[in-house]
């Protein structure tokens, strides 16, 4: 049985055998009031205590109420439940830890469409990790002082750990949120503030004598803070913050909600990009939806502390602070492109997941997929010269049709039974595959008829849970007012092809040239191509774009329908000539590789070698990708792929350069620990030696053309490769440019390495340097007051040979209190493990120290997760994969949360080896051909 086959059987069986993971649905919440006091201070272990009140509505009789808490100190005692008569007696409450269900129990039934109140005393100290309400930290640059606050991450199952509540995205309430902290704290939350008082609103069941008893300082210093009744929203999207940040306001004329950027004192000069971006997306945002934003608010704060790159809270958006503070001093053009697309991102999110939530995880894609797609429009329309709509688009492609080609991958719309898996679908499927399906429903829908159906799907399920189904009927509505698609297909019978199903189709191309006609077949692409056949099919859009129309070509979308070309040949005709070249998914409209006959691939390496640019550029993505992954399969010679990309030497556009290098980059991977790795290195040299001087290289100080995110992207690109590749020149001239930093009077202050060159120059140093480079790339982390900066640090650190530095610093990454933060732990170790000596010190770490590593996650799977995939995904021997199929076997309980990333990890590693074992010693001869 195929992997994915497999699967699917165990997705029906888990969800059919089990539910007990989900609430009864007897009881539905209407409103919640929330108060809860924080002694911000570490000698009363960040202790709390709370109160809420649930407004809820049994849907049935029932005498129990379940919901969920965590890590929460909750007194029999003081639960109350009143009806609207009399108050109902609690004859036990306890607590499921599995699935953290809290169970009421009632000395009679709540009745069928009656409201009750709810009353639930809680309290606890707060816990290290990066979910929940938690503790961060920072040590203030003008005081020197370490500074403490309080930060949420409720999504996805993590609300519970804030206080009791239904935590699962279907219970939507609105909120009153108040929250007590000492004075020298300011409190923000979801909804505007309304008051501060000094009076104790615990009062009704924490009298300040008990909760004195573990705090640190008097009443009189705690202020408590109230916050505006929220609109409907799912327990995932509550937050708050305390801390002692500091706000930039934006400019009032760019958008009617008030929006504020909150940082710490010392960074909050950084700000100002943010302030500008935010509110000019969000106003594009109401536009393009044609539905206005419904806070009166939007605050966004940089978190010193945060585990994602983002968190889109109703109103108060987190960031971890290099996703949204920019410094142009100090951050490079990538981070300032990485903070629009984040912000871009977060404020999407306020339509798709918070005005609209999905019903539950396993259509996560809808709200993802959409932040993802709307970003790319977002940045389009702040920053145009940046082609984010083309460029996100093309990594999103790419991205997808790596992990999709694995059997051990899901689907966009995928079961989930138990809440511990939710973490690890929150992936590349979900991102990217989600947010490229969406550009292809735009494209062969139109965007007008696009538009409408999302206006009338926001407007008809505001405050409300949808599913994909229900976008479907709002999306073929609108579709038929305009005619319908061709072949009278709804969307429905389309996307579910493309959401249901796990991957996506190889497209197989055989021309004949007399006829001007040709056959296509379909089937599912596989990284593993000698695994059986699966019988999946897609509805596939195709336009079929001839070198004669290639550069105002504007055909209509054909369709070849699921099951259409499995069996069968499907025939297509079209109007090249026998010496003109064919092309499918040139516009790369949908996730699909399209192969062709030699005659046809003959032609296609003709014309990019003659005059590249007479071939569209995504379309030279496309072919790129396409050749060299049906190469990496066994299913197109290497001899085509190779000389496909020998016009590289010429090409100008970083997207089919970059596209280039990184299907080379799967080659180097798996032979840079063989003997034939020289070879490969010669062969890159010739390839973009010169595009690499052309782009300005790392022999001058500046980057040649720093205001075209196009030019520095290739000269950035160029530059970490041909350093990598030995290119004459290359590290001597990082060497010599990190030296002059060293050099420097205030080497804090005053830095010469071109901002966007500084990662290629600092690893290059540190690697080819002693103790000494590392120590001052650590001095200068350790004084880095912009995140950005720091991030670079952090990563050169892992460039070293040294192994007893590499071994600290693995043990830093998962020790509290060193130079690693939390949030970077993961991705600490995942860099070592990428490194070339770090490889094999990290392999050893992770099987020595797997409980340590897991403790210090807190299991979080979907980060252990990640270093597995970075270790397996190196892998070029039977022998490497044996010994970590036994280890897996004696730690599988460390690996519980992770098995989808593990899984995939082992598939990757088996490709690996398959390939070196059929390929390596015709590859390299290739290669030496071709370098002469």
């Amino acid at each position: 049985m195929g992997w994915s086959v497999l699967l699917s059987v165990l997705y029906a069986v888990q969800l059919v055998t089990s539910q007990e993971y989900l609430l009864p649905g007897d009881i539905r919440p209407t409103h919640y009031d929330v108060k809860v006091v924080y002694d911000i201070d570490p000698t009363t272990n960040f202790s709390f205590y709370g109160l809420v009140d649930i407004a809820i509505t049994a849907v049935k009789s029932t005498s129990k109420i379940v919901l969920h808490a965590q890590d929460l100190v909750i007194s029999n005692g003081g639960i109350r439940i009143i009806g609207q008569t009399d108050e109902l007696r609690v004859t036990a409450s306890k607590l499921n830890d599995t699935y953290n269900l809290f169970t009421i129990e009632l000395d009679r039934e709540l009745r069928r469409n009656q409201s009750y109140l709810l009353t639930i005393p809680f309290s606890g100290n707060l816990k290290p990790g990066l979910n929940g309400v938690y503790i961060s930290s920072y040590v203030s640059k003008e005081t020197k002082i370490k500074e403490y606050l309080i930060a949420t991450q409720f999504e996805a199952i993590y609300a519970r750990k804030g206080f009791p509540c239904f935590d699962e995205p279907m219970y939507k309430a609105t909120y009153t949120i108040t929250i007590g902290h000492h004075r020298d704290f300011t409190a923000v939350s979801n909804m505007p503030l309304v008051t501060s008082s000094n009076e104790n609103e615990l009062e009704s069941y924490w009298r300040w004598e008990q909760i004195s008893k573990t705090f640190s300082k008097s009443k009189s210093l705690f202020v408590w803070d109230s916050f505006e009744k929220s609109v409907p929203m799912s327990t995932y999207l509550v937050a708050f913050v305390v801390s002692k940040f500091s706000y930039v306001d934006s400019p009032p004329m760019l958008s009617t909600t008030k929006f504020r950027i909150w940082a710490r004192s010392d960074a909050i000069n950084q700000a100002a990009y943010a302030a500008e971006v935010g509110p000019k997306v969000l106003t594009y945002f109401e536009k393009w939806f044609n539905v206005s934003f419904p806070l009166p608010k939007q605050d966004m704060v940089a978190i010193p502390d945060f585990s994602a790159g983002a968190m889109e809270n109703w109103g108060l958006i987190t960031y971890r602070e290099t996703a949204l503070l920019y410094d142009k001093t100090q951050s490079s053009f990538l981070n300032k492109e990485r903070v629009a697309e984040v912000i871009a991102h977060e404020l999407a999110h306020q339509w798709f997941g918070n005005l609209v939530t999905m019903k539950w995880w396993s259509d996560l894609w809808l709200n993802e997929g959409f932040a993802t797609f709307m970003a790319s429009l977002g940045v389009a329309e702040v920053e145009p010269t940046w082609r984010a709509d083309r460029n996100y688009a093309v990594d999103n492609i790419l991205s997808v049709l790596t992990l999709d080609s694995l059997e051990s991958s899901h689907p966009v719309s995928v079961p989930i039974d138990d809440p511990k898996r939710i973490s690890e679908v929150f992936d590349e499927i979900s991102y990217r595959k989600g947010s490229t399906l969406i550009r292809m429903m735009t494209m062969f829908l139109g965007e007008e008829i696009f538009k409408k159906a999302l206006h009338n799907y926001l407007v008809k399920y505001s405050y409300q849970n949808a599913e994909q189904d229900d976008l479907w009927r709002e999306l073929t509505a609108v579709s038929q007012e305009y005619g319908g698609l061709a072949r009278n297909v709804s969307v429905k019978e389309v996307m579910d092809t493309w959401t249901t199903q796990t991957g996506y189709p190889l497209l197989t191309v055989s021309r004949d040239y007399s006829q001007n006609s040709l056959t296509v077949t379909q089937k599912r692409y596989l990284a593993l191509n000698s695994r059986s056949p699966t019988t999946s099919s897609w509805w596939v859009p195709l336009r079929v774009l001839c070198a004669s129309d290639a550069q105002d070509s504007n055909e209509p979308i054909e369709w070849l329908a699921a099951n259409e070309g499995v069996t069968t040949e499907h025939r297509f005709e079209h109007g090249a000539d026998p010496d003109e070249w064919v092309l499918f998914n040139a516009d790369m409209i949908a996730p699909y590789r399209v192969n062709y006959d030699k005659g046809n691939w003959e032609l296609l390496i003709a014309a990019l070698n003659s005059k590249h640019t007479s071939v569209p550029v995504l379309a030279r993505v496309q072919l790129l990708s396409d050749a060299f992954a049906l190469a990496w399969t066994n299913q197109l010679d290497y001899n085509i792929a190779l000389q496909l990309a020998n016009y590289l030497k010429r090409e100008s556009e970083y997207l089919p350069l970059s596209t280039g290098l990184k299907a080379l980059a799967k080659i180097e991977n798996v032979i840079k620990r063989t003997p034939d790795y020289g070879a490969f290195q010669k062969f890159v040299r010739k390839l973009i030696g010169e595009t690499y001087f052309k782009a300005g290289g790392l022999a001058t100080k500046k980057i040649i053309n720093g205001d075209d995110l196009n030019s520095v992207k290739l000269q950035t690109a160029t530059s970490a490769w041909a350093c990598r590749m030995k290119v004459p020149g290359c590290e001597e001239n990082a060497i010599e440019l990190f030296r002059s930093w060293m050099e420097t009077d205030n080497p804090d202050e005053n830095n010469p390495i071109p901002l966007d060159l500084r990662r290629t120059v600092y690893c290059v140093a540190v690697s080819r340097g002693s103790v000494l480079q590392w120590r001052f790339v650590l001095a200068r982390k350790q004084r880095a007051n912009v995140a950005a900066a720091r991030d670079a640090l952090l990563h050169a650190l892992t460039c070293t040979r040294e192994v007893w530095i590499l071994t600290q610093y693995l043990e830093w990454a998962i020790t509290d209190e060193t130079e690693v933060r939390r949030q970077d732990a993961a991705a600490v170790i995942v860099s070592v493990t990428h490194s070339t000596v770090g490889y094999y010190v990290a392999r050893e770490f992770i099987y020595n120290r797997i409980q340590d590593i897991y403790n210090a996650f807190n299991s979080e799977g979907r980060r252990l997760g990640g270093i597995i995939k970075a270790l397996l995904e190196q892998f070029t021997t039977q022998r490497e994969l044996d010994e970590f199929l036994k280890w897996r076997e004696n730690n599988s309980k460390y690996l519980e949360d992770a098995k989808l990333s593990v899984n995939q990890a082992i598939e990757k590693a088996t490709v690996n080896i398959a390939w070196l074992n059929k390929n390596r010693r015709s590859v390299v001869e290739r290669l030496r051909e071709l370098s002469k």
